[in-house]
């Protein structure tokens, strides 16, 4: 079935409708849209609706991904101006001692660090007997979801950001 492409101005805007949707779907799905259920019937022809949503990363995350994805390039997934994850496209809000310690790890991706490294160069104090450490990677982790396996324990010595 060969595809027809019609169009209609609304408010000064170009509006195209296609009727067979199914030729375009490998491109549109790999653009992020998706399609709606059920068709509508306009004139005797069906029509299939399809969505695109930004989602929280807007145009520019979308477009970023877009780009990444086509070059084969990983995505940064942290936005150190906004002090934010981005996982799955999906900005995630870090508190400023999540952010540092997140950082300091991925910075050091593969490498263990010792939990008085994090200590001393993050919160600059010589020691702790507090778990504070423990608690700012438990709550990074949570954070994480399911990609919380990112921050490795390493037993008696630190942590460790995983190279994936």
């Amino acid at each position: 079935m060969q595809s027809q492409v019609s169009g209609t101005i609304i408010a000064g805007l170009r509006i195209r409708a296609c009727n067979n949707l199914s030729v375009y779907a490998p491109v549109a799905q790999r653009l992020g849209f998706q399609p709606l259920e059920g068709e509508t019937e306009l004139s005797g022809t069906s029509y299939t609706s399809a969505m695109l949503d930004f989602g929280p990363a807007s145009v520019d995350g979308w477009l970023a991904g877009l780009g990444a994805a086509e070059l084969g390039v990983e995505q940064e997934m942290l936005d150190a101006q906004a002090h934010e994850l981005m996982l799955e496209g999906k900005r995630v809000k870090l508190t400023k001692l999540e952010f540092e310690v997140f950082q300091y790890l991925y910075h050091r991706k593969g490498t263990g660090v010792l939990r008085a490294s994090l200590v001393e160069d993050v919160w600059g104090w010589k020691h702790t007997g507090s778990n504070v450490v423990e608690a700012v990677v438990r709550s990074l982790r949570k954070k994480l979801g399911d990609r919380s396996s990112l921050i490795e324990t390493i037993r008696g010595l630190g942590y460790r950001f995983r190279n994936v």
